[in-house]
This record gives structure tokens, sequence and C-alpha cells, in this order.
């Protein structure tokens, strides 16, 4: 959890970084939202991804020379069983309950105004007239209710609205409909739901509504021309006017838009995106976890690291004449005290009760260092990760020695977690 955590704030923040180094004072418009969107969903997914079996060799320290198979004696780790506690992901979860609970009160409380509005006001559709989407609804009031639009509805107060402003109000909001824009942010919601601890989240929601209302003010210019929509936007922000147009939620500075409505699209916006592409795969490389196969409890575990090597496999009965096998520095009972001294038994796993054997396999390399560690077979519960901690936290070996030179060996390391 942690991991993923520290990982998808990571992405979000680089990936935020970016996008206000290039395209947050362009009107690439079209591509800053696809931009933001697709980041913020990679963002919180991508450490869940697995590479493919050569992508993850790839990433590996190659070892280009013949290793061996053994598996040391099944080593028992126990601990007694915990009462359930309230632990990081249950923390987790509740951010995630109260955030939703916030969203759902939100648009339920929306959804009730709505169909109140329905009841008591005339609902009109394009044949009635007006400029807006076939699927739209609008519905106009008698007061100075700030206009906004949600999902297909639209709501605008006319009091002290000349004609033209209302055009070009009903542009604005038309555009938020027919794209959809009402569902845009609703993703948007929902991501940041699962990522509430992350404050680059909820800026890139924040700048995806700030480019919707950059495309509706666009498109507002093209409909009702620029001079009488600046002129209607200024009487918004200086306090003289109507309320702010909007789209459901918060408006976005008035002052940021009428500054974009005066930028020029630059010739080379679209080119700043290929900026992502490295990034994305350095996260790729660096968080994605490598392909693991789980073989069945009474299979032998026979696959290498580098998949090019056809390993050698034996047991101290038929090994090489004069093969000596790599060993812990002090030996089998030295590396039963270390595990036993360094291992601790997941905390999430004693809560949830999980038990079972831990497959860790590495390379023990001709100089005695302990690279390639991974995972064989696991059980969850953060059991895995803690096995492979402690294996890659281990002092250099006695690497083995067959004909008389040191090689690299390839060692698997059954580590069993029992409650008692």
């Amino acid at each position: 959890m942690i991991h993923w955590m520290i990982l998808s704030t990571l992405a979000t923040g680089l990936f935020y970084g970016l996008y206000c180094l290039t395209l947050r004072r362009d009107r690439w418009l079209g591509m800053s939202l696809l931009y933001l969107i697709v980041t913020l969903w990679f963002s919180i997914v991508f450490p869940w991804f697995t590479l493919p079996g050569n992508l993850a060799s790839a990433s590996q320290k190659v070892i280009p020379t013949e290793m061996y198979m053994m598996t040391l004696d099944e080593i028992d780790i126990s601990a007694n069983a915990a009462s359930r506690t309230i632990d990081l992901t249950d923390i987790h979860f509740i951010g995630i309950a109260l955030c939703l609970g916030y969203l759902l009160f939100q648009l339920a409380a929306q959804a009730v105004t709505i169909a109140r509005l329905r009841r008591r006001h005339t609902v009109y559709k394009a044949a009635d007239g007006f400029d807006i989407p076939r699927k739209a609804s609008l519905i106009l009031l008698d007061d100075d209710t700030a206009p906004y639009s949600f999902f297909n509805q639209i709501v605008v107060g006319t009091r002290g609205l000349h004609d033209d402003e209302l055009r070009c109000i009903l542009a604005h909001e038309s555009y938020h409909v027919s794209r959809n824009h009402t569902y845009d942010l609703l993703a948007a919601w929902l991501l940041c739901c699962g990522a509430w601890f992350n404050p680059f989240a909820w800026l890139i929601m924040r700048e995806i509504r700030a480019v919707q209302e950059f495309q509706a003010d666009a498109a507002s210019i093209g409909a009702c021309g620029r001079e009488d929509y600046l002129h209607l936007l200024y009487r918004q922000a200086t306090g003289t006017g109507y309320g702010h147009i909007t789209n459901n939620f918060k408006s976005i500075n008035l002052k940021n838009r009428i500054a974009m409505i005066n930028r020029k699209k630059t010739r080379f916006g679209a080119w700043k995106l290929l900026a992502v592409l490295p990034v994305a795969a350095l996260l790729l490389m660096v968080g994605c976890k490598p392909a693991a196969t789980e073989p069945a409890a009474d299979e032998e575990v026979a696959e290498v690291v580098n998949p090019s090597v056809e390993p050698v496999l034996f047991d101290m009965e038929n090994a090489p004449e004069g093969f000596q096998p790599p060993e812990f520095d002090g030996g089998t009972e030295a590396l039963y005290k270390y595990i036993a001294e360094n291992i601790k038994y997941p905390e999430q796993a004693k809560a949830d009760g999980i038990e079972g054997r831990v497959m860790v396999r590495f390379v023990v390399m001709d100089n005695g260092d302990v690279v390639n560690v991974e995972v064989a077979k696991g059980i969850g519960g953060g059991c895995d990760e803690e096995a492979v901690r402690v294996v890659k936290a281990m002092p250099k070996w006695k690497p083995a020695v067959s004909e008389g030179k040191p090689v690299n060996v390839q060692y698997v390391l059954p580590l069993t977690f029992k409650l008692q």
C-alpha cells in the first residue's frame, strides 16, 4: 500500500509539474484536457501494472554464466495472531469512503435541486427556439442564480441579463453539455477519491476544470463575438454584472479565463507532449512489478532470472565432482539466526490471518553478492515484500566453487509464515 501511495504521488507530481512547464499557458486546450485525464489515470493505476517477462528481465542485471539451482531447507517464521487493528489500509479505505460519501452527497443534492426546478418551472428544449444541444434541457429562472450545467441540464437565472448575454451564456453551457464535461469531472473525482491522500491528483482535477472552462469560453466567443463575451466576463469579474458561468462545480478564476482568451496557440505546442513519453517509460521501469509465476505447491521452482540461461538442476548427491555450494557467512545456522533476527511477521498478514510459504529466488554471484531477488511464489499480506527485504539486506555469501572456480548459483529460499 505504501509503495503504491509513494509511486502514485511521485508520478502525479511529475506529470503536474511537466504540465505547468509546457501546456498550462498554451491554447492547445483539447490536447491539455487529454493530457490531464490520461496522466491522472496512469499515475494512479500504473504501480499495479505488471511488466511482461521480457521487459522485466531486461531491467535486471544480466548474468551471462551458467547457474545452478539449489533449495535450502525450509525456514519457519512464527508469530502470535493479532487482534484486528486499524492499519494504513483501513485508513486509506476510510478516506475513500468519506470522499465518496461527499461526492454522492453533492450529486444527490444537485439531482434533487434539478428535479425540484423541473417541477416548478418550464423546461425548454432546442425545438423551442433555443440554441442548445438536442439532448439538453433548459430551465430559465427569474432570479440571479448563477448559470450552470449538470449532465444534460442547463439552469440559468435571467435577472439583469440582456438577450445577447443570455445567448453567450447558453453557448458556454451548451458546450459543456455537448462535450460531456460533467462525466469527465465525475471520473476525475472518482480517481481523486481513490487517491485522496495525493495533493497533486486534486491539483490535476482543478486543472481539468480550468481547461473545460477555457474550451467553453473559446466556443462562446465563436458563437457570440469576442467583444461581447469579454464584456460579460468583465462584468462578472468586477461584480457589476451577473454571477459566474460555471460547470456544476466552482468557477475558475475569471482573470485566468480572460488571460487565456487573449493568448495565441503556439506553433509547436503539441510537440511539448513528447516530453511525457520518457517520464512514463521511466515510471514503468522503476515502479512496475515484473511478471511472476506461481508454481503449484508440489512443483520444483525451475525458472531462472535470465531466461536465456538454462539452469543445471542437481542436489548434493549428484553434484559435479568437487563442487562446493555457496555458504552464508557462518553457515546454515548463522543464516537461520539472521532470518530470525531480521524478519518481522507483517501486521497486515497477522490481522488477516495469512499463513503460508513464500519462495524467494535469488542469485549468489561469483563474488558473493546477492542479486536478482524476487518472489517465485507468494502469499500476500506483506509477507512477500518482507521476505524480499530481508534477503536483499543479506551480507555477502561465500560463492560456490566448481572445478576450482567461483560460479554463480541460483538459490530458492522457502520461508514459512505461521500464526500460533
